[in-house]
């Protein structure tokens, strides 16, 4: 209320309608015909959207933030390992063996770890390769 009567005194003085605050009551910032003045201008609004229905999760329903973890370890160096960031996808894998032993996020980090191993032979870089086969050894 304070701003608007602040605003209309200012017009009457002959000074710009526009403030420090920006905008005038009617119009917006830049939104002007050739002649200086805003045009009227309604907000079209959007369609009263209903609010999502409430869904009680049970552990394990939906989400299982125990295998979550190991699956996102596994993503992430699977994204290092097509980044071509080698070294980091095969820290990455070991870390999976190493936290979780025994599960099948393990069994894929091994798999992975053999993908890379025999990749990185292929490519002439062996130490590397018989690195990860003497890391797997002493973990498996």
């Amino acid at each position: 209320m304070a701003v608007s009567e602040a605003r209309r005194t200012r017009r009457e003085d002959g000074e710009d309608a526009r403030d420090q605050w920006g905008e005038t009551d009617d119009a917006v910032a830049g939104d002007s015909d050739d002649s200086g003045r805003s045009p009227n201008r309604q907000l079209a609004h959007a369609p009263h959207r209903r609010p999502p229905a409430r869904h009680r999760v049970v552990s394990g329903d939906v989400f299982d933030p125990r295998r979550a973890i190991p699956v996102g370890l596994l993503r992430l160096a699977r994204n290092w390992s097509d980044a071509g960031s080698i070294y980091q996808a095969i820290h990455a894998y070991f870390e999976v063996l190493i936290r979780y032993p025994g599960t099948q996020a393990a069994e894929a980090a091994v798999e992975e770890l053999l993908t890379l191993a025999e990749r990185l032979a292929q490519q002439g870089r062996y130490y590397a390769a018989l690195n990860i086969f003497n890391k797997l050894e002493q973990l498996c």
